[in-house]
Order: structure tokens, then C-alpha cells, then sequence
């Protein structure tokens, strides 16, 4: 953590608050569910895992390679491995060749409770890896599918605001938040691009801006020779996302299931998050050479799976179908961005799909 008169912008203030060795992540007092800060969709039922499952074994038809990976970015305590392969199909020695699981996490607590989950893919003919990040796909990058579920929110973000027609950012000094100059030209960018979309702020105006999602994508798309990224999460459409009325952008904090506004607040001791700008997501995307292929709501993307089972999807719990799909749960809530590497939009046959939405193009 900085010392209590260091002075660094809100993006470090917030790696270090999350990421650092004393940081909520960092330490392992992240938790979810019913005892920890925050629900996430694995926590609501293994229903999620299965759902998620249906579509990527669909897919892997049209990815006829071998071995077909499963990449799971950020897997935390490892709620959705463990669906994932309870909802696998029975054990069969030829898997061992042909389905292999990596769960990277960069958490050292969390990687131990990963290894918990390794018997259940063994149980089912599936190699299972564990990986601090994504570095060693760099060098060795595979072919399948990659997801992350609740991850890109919580990647530091900068403060920022519209003061007098000049960007300023946001930092912390001696426990409160102080505006300067933006600290890296790449802000500056980034709001020019928004302008480019048609989205001006008004004077003191403020929000977040997430960089890291763009060297993020980079790393994503050096690992997969062909395939599928899919990122599930809280967030909207860039002219949504910065709507003039949004004055304050969508940064928050979590401890107990309580959300605040006091960012500043133990550090360490409480999530920080910050919603998806998946227009934003989806242009560094295509930077780094993927192609965003389809744009919905999570409830959407679950209904087709649902769909898929055919008579089967009778014996889902309908509580918890009723908490992922509905528009007054988490199926508006959250929204789901899928990404191409060598794989075509027909392939994936994504019903709902509003990709317009995102309005990448003038001509959408």
C-alpha cells in the first residue's frame, strides 16, 4: 500500500488496494456468497456452469481441434470450475487427450482451493492446470474457448473528470481525492475516441476509464490461435455508460453485501468495482485482433442454452433459472460480449444477439 503521503493516481490507489500483497484480492480476504462481500452468478447455482457448458460444447463443433481448451480468466475461488465439471459429460479416457481446463488466478490463497477442484476433472477424463496468468500462453497459445466471468470490473480504473473543457484525473494523497493533469496521453485518447462515438461530457462531469482492458485483450488474443472469448459482466454500451446524466459515474465499493461510495475507505478490506464501457471493450478488442461477434444481456444468452437442452431443461431448479435469466435479476444486469479469433459469427448460431447496440460503426 502507498505510504499515507505518497501520492498516485486512483488506478494504483486501486491495483495496490486489490492487487498487493496486503490488498483485498492480494491477501485472500476476498470472498463471495452468502458469508463474503458479494453474490456472483456461479454462487447463485451450479445451473450457471452448466448453462455456460452447453454453449461451449456446441461451439466446439465448429473448433474441430485437439486438444479444445477451456480457459477460465480469473477463476477466484473456483464456484464455476466445480459446475463446470460436475456438468461435463461421464468419464471417458479418450478426454484425457481431448478436453483440457486451465483455471489462472493470480491469487495464491485462491489457487490453493483451485486445486480442490482438480479431482472433480479428473473424475471426468479432463486435464486441469492451474496458471498465475497468462504468460505462458503467450508463448505456447492454444486453440478453444476462453471466458471470464465478473473479471474486467474489477480492474483498476482512472478517476476522471470534465473540469473547465479540460480532462482531469483523479489522486490520492494523504487519504482523500485530489484532481491534476491526466497522467498518461492514452486518457486523453481515450476520450477522443469517445467523441468520435458522438459522446461529449458536460462541465464537472464525472467517471471512470479502464486502460487495462485494453493490454488485457492483447494478452487474450496472443493465446488463442483460434477460437472464442466470451466476458460476462456488469456494464453497457458506451452511450449508456457515459449518458450526460450519469454524472458520477459507476464506481463502488463492497463489503458485506453493503455498497458505498467511500473508495478511499480500508483499504484492502473492501471489493472496489466498476462497470463495463463494453463499446470501449469491444474497440480494443478489435485493436488486438479479435472480432466482437455478438452483444446481449446475460438472460438472453442463458435462454438459448436453456433452449438447447430441449425436454432436459424441466429438471433446472426454476429459483435459480428465475435469478440468472430474469430482467429484474441479474439477466439485465449483466451482459455478456463474445469475441472471435478465426471463427465466424454463423458458427456460433447466438440467437438475441445486439452487437448494434454497441454502435462500433457509424452505420450501426
Amino acid at each position: 500500500m502507498p505510504t499515507a503521503h505518497t501520492r498516485v493516481t486512483f488506478a494504483q490507489f486501486m491495483q495496490d488496494a486489490l492487487y498487493g500483497a496486503d490488498g483485498y484480492y492480494g491477501s485472500g480476504r476476498a470472498q463471495s456468497g452468502k458469508a463474503g462481500d458479494y453474490f456472483t452468478a456461479p454462487d447463485v447455482s451450479p445451473v450457471f456452469g452448466k448453462l455456460l457448458l452447453s454453449h461451449f460444447m456446441e461451439w466446439r463443433k465448429k473448433i474441430p481441434v485437439s486438444p479444445f481448451n477451456l480457459i477460465e480468466v480469473g477463476s477466484g475461488e473456483g464456484a464455476l470450475a466445480a459446475s463446470i465439471a460436475a456438468a461435463l459429460p461421464p468419464f471417458n479416457p479418450k478426454q484425457y487427450d481431448e478436453i483440457r481446463y486451465t483455471a489462472v488466478e493470480a491469487s495464491a490463497e485462491r489457487q490453493a482451493m483451485l486445486a480442490g477442484r482438480a479431482e472433480n476433472f479428473i473424475d471426468k477424463g479432463i486435464l486441469f492446470h492451474i496458471l498465475p496468468d497468462l504468460q505462458a500462453f503467450k508463448e505456447y497459445p492454444v486453440s478453444g474457448i476462453a471466458f471470464a466471468n465478473e473479471l474486467i470490473d474489477a480492474f483498476p480504473v482512472h478517476r476522471v473528470r470534465w473540469h473547465n473543457s479540460q480532462l482531469q484525473e483523479g489522486y490520492v494523497e494523504s487519504g482523500k481525492l485530489i484532481w491534476d493533469i491526466p497522467s498518461k496521453p492514452e486518457l486523453l485518447q481515450y476520450v477522443d475516441r469517445l467523441r468520435s462515438l458522438g459522446i461529449e461530457w458536460p462541465d464537472g462531469y464525472e467517471t471512470e476509464i479502464n486502460l487495462a482492458m485494453a493490454s488485457w485483450l492483447q494478452m487474450m488474443s496472443a493465446a488463442l490461435t483460434q477460437g472464442v472469448i466470451v466476458l460476462i459482466d456488469y456494464g453497457r454500451p458506451a452511450h449508456a455508460y457515459y449518458a450526460p446524466e450519469r454524472t458520477g459515474g459507476t464506481l463502488r465499493a463492497f463489503s458485506q453485501h453493503r455498497v458505498s461510495n467511500d473508495w478511499l475507505a480500508n483499504p484492502g478490506h473492501q471489493d472496489l468495482t466498476a462497470d463495463v464501457d463494453f463499446t470501449s471493450l469491444a474497440l480494443d478488442a478489435q485493436a488486438a485482433g479479435l472480432e466482437p461477434l455478438a452483444f446481449m444481456e446475460m438472460g438472453s444468452f442463458l435462454t438459448q442454452a436453456v433452449e438447447r437442452l430441449g425436454p432436459a431443461a424441466a429438471e433446472l431448479p426454476p429459483r435459480a433459472l428465475q435469478l440468472l435469466i430474469h430482467p429484474d435479476a441479474m439477466g439485465s444486469a449483466f451482459h455478456v460480449l463474445v469475441l472471435g479469433k478465426g471463427v465466424p459469427e454463423k458458427d456460433l448460431n447466438l440467437n438475441y444477439n445486439r452487437l448494434r447496440r454497441l454502435g462500433l460503426t457509424k452505420e450501426t
